[in-house]
């Protein structure tokens, strides 16, 4: 019995190890250091989480509970996107809706932002890229009867283990949970695409999530940061950066 429980814990961590090494082509994101059960992919580097002003809803009327196929005031949230968009130098664009994100639940890794610099043993050094991931969401109807894409943004790497989100799956709003939400393959925790809160922490489920949650569940949840973003009518997809993010 001892021994076919040790062969299977063996069999979860080459499990989860070649899960990281599948993602080291990914790109690094922000961070610490991965942990040890993931260190066959490379270190991330995970942004700390902005404080972005209406808990990512930036005043826009009913986004904070808006439902996919919910009716909204598309007039006076467009004015007030569009001001903030023209005003606004932290608007990037990073994607095409057609060629990057087709389909519900897909993703991309992209880069927007850099930390600032400072002074290394060489003389100044530049700071990081930021690497962030979209995902693309159920849309909603207008009150002209219209489907308008919905894509969020969200951090590169999972706040709970490191292990890129690009690789995270896709939930919409269903019985038990009406948020969008992310889940990390990793470790198996559910992120709210809404709030970046974490609505399962380290669960622990399988013997890949429970290895997973012996590693990290010492730090405690921790939010992802979630930046509003703006789908172009031609499709064109723009994340908007904390204020004075560095951008090249």
């Amino acid at each position: 019995m001892l021994l076919c429980g040790l062969s299977l814990l063996a069999g979860a961590a080459s499990a989860l190890a070649g899960a990281g090494a599948g993602a080291v082509s990914l790109g690094a994101a922000h961070g610490a250091a991965a942990p040890a059960l993931l260190r066959a992919a490379a270190p991330l580097r995970v942004p700390a989480a902005p404080e972005m002003k209406g808990k990512g809803s930036r005043g826009m009327p009913k986004k904070a509970m808006m439902r996919p196929g919910d009716m909204v005031n598309t007039g006076a949230k467009k004015r007030m996107m569009a001001r903030d968009f023209q005003q606004k130098k932290e608007w990037v664009r990073v994607a095409k809706l057609e060629d990057d994100l087709a389909a519900k639940g897909s993703t991309k890794a992209v880069e927007a932002g850099r930390a600032p610099g400072g002074m290394g043993p060489t003389g100044f050094q530049e700071g990081s890229k930021y690497i962030w991931s979209l995902v693309r969401g159920e849309g909603y109807y207008g009150e002209d009867g219209e489907e308008e894409a919905k894509v969020f943004a969200t951090d590169g790497a999972c706040r709970a283990c490191k292990f890129p989100l690009t690789r995270g799956v896709w939930s919409g709003a269903q019985a038990g949970c009406d948020e969008q939400t992310l889940t990390c393959p990793a470790c198996g925790t559910r992120y709210s695409l809404e709030s970046g809160e974490p609505l399962d922490f380290l669960p622990g489920d399988n013997p890949v999530h429970w290895l997973a949650k012996v590693a990290n569940e010492k730090n405690g949840p921790q939010r992802l940061a979630v930046l509003p973003t703006r789908v172009s009518k031609s499709g064109a997809v723009y994340v908007r950066l904390p204020e004075n993010t560095i951008i090249d």
